[in-house]
């Protein structure tokens, strides 16, 4: 995929997973988890990346899907402190009350929502706009494109929620490419900060149910048979 084409696909998949998510959100019954977790999720988070990848003829590793080591676990811990720290720290120190039971519910929904988030912005699209565009502009733009994507949630629309999303993508593709463009460090680094925002933004999700854990199981399953299958069948030398 050229630069041309490869901005293309970024516009176009940004705007389709926006689309997805607003249209997701509107319902509240089995349609928010086609267009939400299949559509948005499987289809073009996923399914398209891998899609470009088998074409080109590259591995995993090429979306930032390795071991980590010693280095990135520094990185790991530096980024998950830093960013949780700064946002429950105060909220101890307020003594202000923090909802953890509302918790359970959501685990499975943001850790499928995170990996989706990840592989897309970090994994395939930081790489890439590194590879055309260098590494501060990868950076920024991967933020950006990360902030953006929440247009669809109609809780993160206002200019505040925005560029703090922007802010933190930039912290979690800054923690990309530190770690050496490690995908589970960028995803790991996420993750907790999924959690604690939802605990305390929960309002401003979509309604986390019994069936958002039941889906998102499902859907889990279907990223590791999906992973494990491109895996096995994609060794180019």
């Amino acid at each position: 995929m050229n630069r041309k084409k490869f901005l293309l696909f970024c516009c176009i998949s940004e705007i389709l997973i926006i689309i997805c998510i607003a249209t997701a959100c509107i319902f509240e019954d089995f349609k928010f988890y086609v267009f939400y977790n299949f559509i948005y999720g499987i289809t073009i988070s996923l399914g398209l990346p891998l899609f470009f990848l088998y074409r080109e003829k590259q591995n995993l590793d090429t979306v930032g899907i390795k071991k980590i080591g010693s280095y990135q676990m520094i990185i790991l811990v530096a980024f998950i402190i830093f960013s949780i720290g700064g946002q429950i720290i105060p909220k101890i120190i307020a003594k202000e009350y923090i909802v953890w039971k509302v918790l359970p519910k959501a685990l499975l929904p943001l850790v499928m929502t995170t990996f989706f988030e990840e592989f897309l912005f970090r994994g395939f699209i930081q790489i890439r706009l590194e590879k055309y565009f260098g590494s501060i502009l990868a950076i920024l733009t991967s933020g950006f494109l990360f902030s953006l994507y929440h247009l669809g949630y109609p809780g993160f629309r206002t200019v505040n929620d925005l560029l703090l999303l922007f802010a933190v993508g930039i912290g979690f593709a800054a923690a990309f490419k530190l770690s050496g463009n490690n995908l589970i460090v960028s995803f790991f680094v996420n993750l907790p900060n999924a959690f604690v925002t939802y605990v305390l933004k929960y309002w401003k999700f979509p309604k986390m149910t019994v069936y958002s854990s039941f889906y998102a199981g499902i859907t889990i399953f279907l990223i590791g048979m999906i992973i494990y299958f491109y895996r096995k069948n994609s060794k180019f030398n």
